[in-house]
């Protein structure tokens, strides 16, 4: 099996830059293209959230419009940015998000399970998951738990060592604390942070991954205020075997030439 994964598209109604210079219909467009050259071709689209910059119904249809001549089923998670209501319209017709309440679902993807939770406080920056959420995913991972599973976020549920750890997941250990509960977990994957980062957590493997278009400067030092880079944006592939597990890739965006070929 094989999942690409994107996040923070920070896309605007009509597609007008975000921030009025950063393009990023442009930069999702480019990130469509690597995806549509792969070989082989993903089999789904998981989204870390964020998908909208302004939070409005154009800017998750714009979405939709361009990630459909990918032609494979697409799991999204609300960011900060999001509006909770407005995605669950948008995405309902793809039979996987909840009438009411928080976003968290679960998919079977075949070999894998696919456990997506919502860390939305819509308002706020930071994220939140509640006590009635936690008992949900440990329910839901337990009746899974003979199962491969992918736990996906928006927020980052364990620190850094950034300055961005202050607009985290405040209910991070509460998230892990499930976590560790089951060895089945294969990887948690968030966004946010708009960098590419791994670390051990909770037992399992987790990843933090880049933007598809601007990425936030490296801050170990937490000096006042954030800054935004146009660094290279990368897309991430999950290879999942059943024979040697899960390996995660990153793939930069754009085109490149391929200088030697061995025969």
């Amino acid at each position: 099996m094989l999942l690409a994964e994107i996040t923070d598209t920070h896309l605007m109604d009509g597609g007008v830059p975000a921030y009025g210079s950063i393009d990023t219909k442009a930069y999702l467009a480019a990130a469509v293209a690597t995806i549509a050259a792969l070989t082989p071709k993903p089999d789904a689209l998981l989204v870390a959230g964020d998908i909208s910059e302004d939070g409005t119904a154009g800017s998750y249809a714009l979405f939709r419009d361009m990630v459909a001549p990918l032609g494979m089923p697409t799991y999204v998670v609300p960011g900060n940015h999001d509006a909770r209501e407005l995605m669950r319209r948008a995405f309902a017709a793809d039979g996987y998000m909840p009438n009411t309440g928080p976003l968290d679902y679960v998919v079977d993807l075949g070999a894998v399970t696919l456990v997506a939770l919502d860390t939305l406080e819509e308002g706020e920056p930071f994220g939140t998951f509640s006590a009635e959420q936690c008992t949900w995913l440990g329910d839901t991972l337990a009746s899974r738990s003979g199962k491969p599973a992918i736990v996906m976020l928006h927020h980052p549920p364990f620190p850094t060592g950034m300055k961005m750890d202050e607009i985290g997941c405040r209910d991070g250990d509460a998230i892990g604390a499930v976590i560790e509960q089951f060895s089945n977990v294969e990887i948690i994957l968030s966004g946010h942070f708009h960098r590419s980062m791994h670390r051990n957590w909770a037992g399992t493997t987790a990843n933090i991954c880049s933007s598809t278009a601007h990425q936030m400067g490296l801050d170990l030092a937490h000096r006042p205020g954030f800054k935004v880079f146009m660094e290279p944006p990368q897309i991430q592939l999950l290879h999942w075997h059943e024979k040697t597990g899960l390996s995660v890739h990153q793939v930069p965006i754009g085109p490149f030439e391929c200088v030697h070929e061995s025969t």
